[in-house]
């Protein structure tokens, strides 16, 4: 009988324990866990988020949610996620920005920001591309930010804000250069109130600046640390470009660069390149028309191209042989060859509607550039000298407004950074602060098809790629 009542007295408190024991602790406040486990607070999380984003219709296509690996991978039009940078990374953004019933609960909710906004680790403290070999950097102009993008997973992995680093958010990042070996990497802010261009180390750390009038395009010379800047489009009276030691980040006394300044016979030289063996500086100046050519080693203008009335040459590029500069001219919806062995105009290609930034392909047989005023981009035939456009033209494959392009290390993408400052481009989601967001065309060479819209921040610019030298 003693047995009896003691079983009916412990049943209950039996039953209870497992009960406890098969559901575990009731829950966890995540606001106390100061020291984050991917595994065990994040991926929790997780599981419950994917469900409530499932369950509103707002589930980002293509992301899986099942590991720290495929979060990273993002979905199919870019990150979900960017280290460093909770605000701006679209999990957050779902729960924060968009009228939905995704609400997680505030604690929960606070470790996932805290968590990305101290790298997103895994449970091995490695950050997500921390390594990345292929990267390209992309000025949002309108938001005082820089995007950089992993080439090859196709997502944008940092964002540097130049307001960590006291600029305003004015400054207007307008143009990108990477040392050879990627250890440093350069933007020109061109807001008459900050007038510099920065170096920041490969840890996205601002180590150095030189103030400089109105900074424009940045071009690194390929064997020495010399960046040379050329100067932005509105002021005439500016008559030189700007020699800086990349190392120093001071002006280069050389020739008659003795302050930095390469005195020329034109104002506003904008359009900016290097040749590829090293030996000249090609610039134009914006208002009359002129191709300058500028000797690196004595640091003096040698001689002027005409390229006639009415071209308002914006910038140029190359041909992979060193033979052939070609310069895309905005007032004639020209590109423009000039011939550097003999330093004569060679003739007009038509290029769509304001050809602005220009590519030639790896093998040299194309020359790709960005239709800013026609929402595309033109490919020409070297060979043939014939000239197609693609793209949409609407901006609803994201060319809204092209401006820089970038060519992949294998040749196999083309990148155009868009203004969209007009909203042709429609976001992906609408936060209501986006309707004009910058964005990234990801274009497949072999097909000339836009394959992914990266969305950055406001009035993509300047971009350029770096991948590590095999």
């Amino acid at each position: 009988m003693k047995s009896i009542k003691l079983l009916v007295v412990l049943l209950p408190l039996l039953l209870l324990y497992c009960k406890e024991d098969s559901t575990g602790p009731v829950d966890v406040d995540y606001s106390t866990v100061t020291d984050i486990s991917y595994n065990d607070h994040v991926q929790v999380i997780l599981n419950e988020y994917e469900t409530l984003l499932n369950d509103a219709g707002i589930f980002p296509a293509g992301l899986e949610m099942d590991s720290w690996e495929n979060l990273i991978k993002g979905w199919n039009q870019g990150e979900v996620i960017i280290p460093f940078d909770a605000d701006r990374s679209l999990l957050i953004e779902l729960t924060e920005k968009l009228e939905n019933d995704t609400e997680l609960r505030d604690d929960k909710l606070d470790l996932l920001k805290r968590w990305i906004d101290e790298g997103a680790r895994n449970d091995a403290n490695e950050v997500p591309y921390a390594n990345s070999q292929n990267r390209l950097y992309v000025c949002s102009q309108g938001a005082g930010l820089v995007s950089i993008i992993d080439v090859d997973a196709q997502v944008v992995i940092r964002n540097v804000d130049l307001t960590d680093f006291g600029l305003p958010v004015s400054a207007k990042p307008h143009h990108i250069a990477v040392a050879p070996d990627g250890e440093s990497w350069f933007v020109s802010c061109i807001d008459n109130q900050v007038n510099k261009v920065l170096k920041f180390d490969a840890n996205n750390e601002l180590v150095g600046e030189i103030t400089t009038d109105i900074p424009a395009l940045l071009a690194y010379h390929p064997a020495d640390d010399i960046l040379y800047a050329s100067r932005f489009m509105n002021n005439s009276e500016l008559f030189s470009i700007f020699a800086i030691d990349a190392e120093t980040m001071t002006p280069v006394s050389s020739g008659s660069a003795s302050n930095g300044d390469i005195l020329l016979p034109s104002p506003i030289p904008h359009g900016l390149t290097i040749g590829r063996d090293g030996n000249f500086i090609y610039t134009a100046s914006l208002s009359e028309n002129q191709i300058m050519i500028v000797n690196h080693n004595t640091k003096e203008f040698e001689e002027s191209i005409s390229l006639g009335d009415n071209k308002t040459p914006l910038q140029m590029t190359t041909s992979l042989d060193n033979n052939t500069l070609y310069v895309s001219c905005i007032g004639s919806n020209e590109i423009a060859k000039i011939d550097l062995a003999t330093r004569t105009l060679d003739g007009f290609i038509a290029a769509g509607t304001q050809p602005w930034h220009s590519v030639p392909s790896h093998d040299g047989q194309e020359i790709y550039w960005a239709n800013l005023g026609g929402n595309q981009f033109s490919v020409f035939n070297v060979a043939s000298e014939e000239v197609a456009s693609y793209g949409a033209a609407d901006g609803s494959d994201g060319l809204a407004e092209s401006h820089g392009i970038a060519l992949s290390a294998d040749g196999e993408y083309l990148f155009i950074s868009n203004r969209n400052t007009s909203g042709a481009y429609t976001p992906n989601y609408d936060f209501g602060d986006n309707s004009k967001t910058g964005t990234v065309s990801v274009i497949e060479t072999a097909t000339r098809q836009v394959v992914k819209v990266i969305e950055i921040e406001a009035f993509g610019s300047g971009m350029t790629i770096w991948s590590a030298p095999n």
